[in-house]
């Protein structure tokens, strides 16, 4: 006796074949991400006031290998936590937030400057209506084999400037 198969779990059988094939076959991986809280400081400038800024950005680090068939060198993804940063208006004391976070692939290398702009605002309600860029500048160090991030040090200043 012949018993048939529905079309539709052919297909199901198909996909999902297909899919640990993708996941077993594959040799790019992200390996586990390593994590420091960098002092940052500095005065964003502008009106109405200038702002004095300060806290611990708190930057992760996650070792991306590639395939060496590709000829990719080994990258990481980082991401940068600005939560426990905040600011002071210089003339009124009033007090500014951010509330930023950004990720970006870089080129393994022990060490690396990178720049991101970051939202600062009054803090309160409508405080985003009067929000203001500040540009953040980290140079940072990495163990080039395990992609860990191991320091650096960061200033906060106006963009453009």
């Amino acid at each position: 006796m012949e018993t048939r198969r529905p079309l539709l779990a052919r297909g199901a059988l198909c996909l999902l074949a297909a899919m640990l094939g993708g996941l077993l076959g594959g040799t790019t991986a992200a390996l586990a991400a390593s994590f420091v809280a960098i002092p940052i400081s500095g005065t964003v400038d502008g009106g109405p006031e200038s702002v004095s800024v300060s806290g611990l950005a708190r930057i992760t680090s996650t070792l991306v290998k590639t395939d060496e068939r590709f000829h990719h060198p080994p990258r990481v993804i980082l991401g940068f936590d600005l939560h426990n940063v905040s600011g002071t208006g210089v003339s009124t004391g009033g007090r500014y937030v951010t509330r930023s976070r950004d990720e970006m692939l870089r080129r393994l290398v022990a060490s690396d400057v990178v720049e991101i702009t970051f939202p600062l605002q009054p803090k309160g309600t409508g405080g985003f209506t009067a929000a203001r860029a500040g540009l953040a500048s980290f140079a940072l160090t990495f163990d080039v084999n395990s992609g860990a991030v191991t320091g650096g040090t960061a200033t906060v200043s106006t963009p453009g400037s």
